[in-house]
């Protein structure tokens, strides 16, 4: 008798495993994240910017759109983990309580398949004009404009190089001029960049310009870009591309246009560029190449 007693009797450990405590306080975490990125994003500067300093003419309307992207997402997911938490709590395992079988509900189940695909398809055409405007070829500055600055970017494992037209306006002749890890704009104008990348896929990103695209070998990628403020800002490549990536790195420099000038007058007398060099065919820098082929390609250094 005793024994059944015993047996009968509640776990101690059964109410406290089932208390709502820590999963109310997670949730309460994030909404309060959410709370202050909110505030942040309406002028009260209670944490650093999320987004880093927009400066280049499409800027603001890329914003835009991934803030609203941003709060409808934040909203659904709030919303779906208070429901979450709640049915955890509502429901969570009590002394005497019966399992019920369910077969689920199809009205519920269309309800919230189809308010998502509506979402999804408000968004699709919501950022059409936007993508229209910056990746649609057509759209483009023209290839033979001259007021547009044209520029050549070639990346590979792990460096970014920017080909420049000499003083006859052709790319491939002894007058171009070619940096390493530094891309000179001059401020206010549209620039045309025709990407390549020589061996794996990499992604050529400028935040404060909201540009990001990847880039595929064998194929050239065009794009554009006007920046609106003189100044130093990141380059990177976002793809992993390698053992190397994360000093792939460098510096969008934007100018004034007298600047500009200057500074490609100077390089192309001093020959600080390399001049008509194909940056497409450079080789890979001497410490990766040691270490590809002592580590990777199990070889020896020699």
């Amino acid at each position: 008798m005793s024994d059944a007693t015993q047996i009968n009797q509640p776990d101690s450990g059964t109410e406290s495993s089932s208390a709502p405590g820590a999963a109310l306080i997670g949730f309460l975490v994030v909404l309060g994240g959410m709370l202050l990125i909110f505030a942040n994003s309406t002028g009260f500067k209670l944490l650093p910017p999320l987004l880093p300093k927009a400066i280049s003419t499409y800027a603001e309307d890329m914003d835009f759109l991934f803030w609203v992207i941003f709060w409808l997402t934040g909203f659904f997911f709030v919303l779906t983990e208070g429901l979450l938490i709640y049915f955890c709590i509502r429901f969570r395992a009590k002394d005497g309580g019966k399992a019920e079988h369910t077969h689920g509900n199809h009205k519920l189940e269309l309800i919230w398949t189809f308010i998502p695909g509506v979402i999804l398809f408000f968004l699709a055409i919501f950022q059409l004009g936007l993508w229209g405007d910056i990746k649609v070829v057509s759209k483009m500055p023209a290839e033979d404009d001259p007021n547009v600055q044209h520029i050549q970017v070639f990346a590979k494992q792990f460096e970014w190089y920017f080909r420049y037209p000499g003083a006859d306006g052709e790319f491939g002749t002894k007058d171009d001029l070619t940096t390493l890890a530094e891309l000179r704009v001059p401020v206010n104008k549209k620039v045309r960049i025709q990407m390549r990348t020589r061996d794996v896929l990499h992604s050529f990103f400028l935040p404060n310009a909201r540009l990001k695209q990847d880039l595929l070998p064998g194929h050239t990628v065009p794009q554009w870009f006007e920046i609106t403020e003189t100044g130093k800002y990141d380059l990177m490549c976002a793809e992993l591309c390698g053992a190397g990536h994360t000093r792939m790195s460098g510096s969008l420099i934007v100018l004034s246009q007298e600047d500009f000038d200057a500074w490609a007058k100077e390089a192309a007398e001093t020959s600080a560029g390399f001049g008509g060099h194909n940056p497409d065919s450079l080789k890979r820098e001497p410490i990766w190449y040691w270490w590809t082929r002592r580590y990777v390609r199990g070889g020896k250094k020699k």
